[in-house]
């Protein structure tokens, strides 16, 4: 106000016209108060918690049933394993959970179908147990009843379409069982398609059959998800599809040449002309090459002296390693990942699948588990993203793909 006061003494106010006179107070007072205050990190910190209080988020990759059955605890409770429990859901904003049915490549028909049906029991039996805190979900409207009442969403999907077998009608079975996506194959080859871990390309991309399962998928109204797909595979999908595709828990082979299990940007502009989704995946080997080579390490270290991951000798070995070697990234990394995506595509094609549950050691340094979406948010903020963008990654851009897959199936009948 002392500038204010100056400025106003250096004028003649005697001589000046009263209706001109108001008009220079007001242009003096806009030049002196209306500059905007540049927020503080603080400021960004509240309003990123204030978004993921008010908007739906939604985790397109969670492998909590398969910790689950490992190490069983009740979710409905802060536990003591594992990235996810609903307390920490809650803590971080989170309202939709794309539950896992994990099938490893070695398993049979039979083996996959029995951990399909268990994965089903498990997550009815907490829709059941506690009504007050579950819901299932099987299609977008519930998504949105479930957040009207508060509710945690939990949704069914398959990784690794092994189960299905060569028996087409078992889709059927999947889809009255809310399975929403299926991700067509893991780390081996499997009767539907190639597998990006796997050199051996048995069907250079999708087999005979594996058209087949895209089409009756569309029919169904399944998603189709692509992540562990070989490059031809994606491609192939594209084509056959008549629905949009997603990846559930791929990141961009951009910042990790040679890593075919993250996506190129020839791939990512596909998936999106196609009008789908990728979802990022936030495990440290995915984001950057030198976690990733470091990574690989522990994981082969792992399996050559057959030691789990989550067993004391596994954690502490980790944890001695990680103590001269990177292994975890960071959310600044994530975001890089989320803004290549949408500088390649827009910001309509993107979204998180943060593979939680399934990563071993490797969470982001400040991304332990799924009490910390804030921190993304946080960071989009920072770089200039308003809500009415960041909506659309946390859950607008895959709920949008999940009603076209919906809209699709309908125009089958």
């Amino acid at each position: 106000m002392e500038t204010l006061s100056k400025e106003c003494k250096s004028k003649s106010i005697g001589t000046i016209n009263p209706i001109l006179m108001a008009i220079i107070l007001i242009t003096i007072l806009s030049s002196c108060t209306g500059k905007t205050k540049e927020k503080t990190d603080a400021d960004l910190w509240k309003i990123a918690q204030k978004i993921c209080e008010n908007n739906i988020i939604l985790d397109a990759h969670i492998d909590w049933p398969d910790k689950h059955l490992s190490f069983p605890e009740d979710i409905s409770k802060r536990t003591t394993k594992g990235d996810f429990d609903f307390v920490r859901s809650k803590d971080g904003g989170l309202n939709v959970v794309l539950s896992v049915a994990y099938i490893n490549s070695s398993y049979g028909v039979d083996e996959g179908r029995t951990i399909v049906d268990s994965v089903i029991r498990l997550i009815s039996d907490y829709t059941y147990s506690y009504p007050d805190k579950f819901a299932l979900a099987i299609n977008p409207h519930d998504i949105n009843e479930n957040f009207n009442k508060n509710l945690l969403s939990l949704s069914l999907c398959l990784e690794n379409g092994t189960p299905i077998g060569n028996d087409i009608s078992y889709l059927k079975y999947l889809k009255d069982r809310g399975i929403v996506y299926i991700t067509l194959n893991h780390n081996k080859v499997n009767q539907i398609s190639d597998s990006n871990f796997d050199e051996n390309r048995k069907w250079n991309g999708l087999s005979p059959f594996g058209m087949e399962v895209i089409k009756d998928m569309n029919r169904l109204g399944i998603i189709i998800d692509i992540s562990h797909s070989t490059d031809s595979t994606v491609f192939q999908s594209l084509r056959y599809s008549e629905a949009p595709i997603i990846a559930s828990h791929s990141s961009c082979r951009h910042f990790t040449p040679g890593l075919e299990r993250n996506l190129s940007d020839t791939l990512i502009k596909a998936i999106a002309n196609k009008n789908g989704v990728i979802m990022v995946n936030l495990c440290s080997m995915f984001l950057d090459s030198t976690c990733m080579e470091n990574c690989s390490y522990l994981l082969n270290w792992y399996q050559s002296n057959g030691i789990d991951m989550d067993s004391e000798e596994g954690i502490d070995f980790a944890r001695k390693y990680a103590e001269t070697h990177q292994i975890k990234s960071n959310s600044i990394q994530v975001v890089d990942h989320i803004e290549h995506i949408i500088k390649l595509a827009g910001i309509d094609y993107v979204g998180i699948g943060s593979d939680y549950d399934g990563m071993g050691p490797s969470q982001p340094t400040d991304l332990q588990d799924v009490s910390t979406y804030p921190t993304i948010v946080f960071e989009l903020l920072k770089r200039g993203y308003k809500e009415v963008d960041i909506k659309k990654i946390l859950s607008g851009n895959f709920l949008r793909v999940w009603n076209e897959v919906i809209k699709t199936s309908e125009s089958f009948d």
